[in-house]
């Protein structure tokens, strides 16, 4: 299993949701954590699906 945390300060708030659901589309996400400290954060916990050759 892999994780990988999105904080909206690296994308801006308007992009965020845009540019999380591309990274899992096609992804078998586990868990979804959030998180509210200075910058609001996103964490996902997923596997590679057996046809994903991204490295994003």
């Amino acid at each position: 299993m892999k994780i990988k945390t999105f904080w909206t300060a690296g994308f801006g708030a308007d992009n965020f949701d845009s540019i999380v659901n591309k990274f899992i589309e096609g992804k078998k996400v586990v868990q979804i954590s959030t998180g509210d400290t200075n910058y609001h954060t996103l964490t996902v916990l997923y596997e590679e699906a057996d046809n994903d050759t991204r490295t994003d």
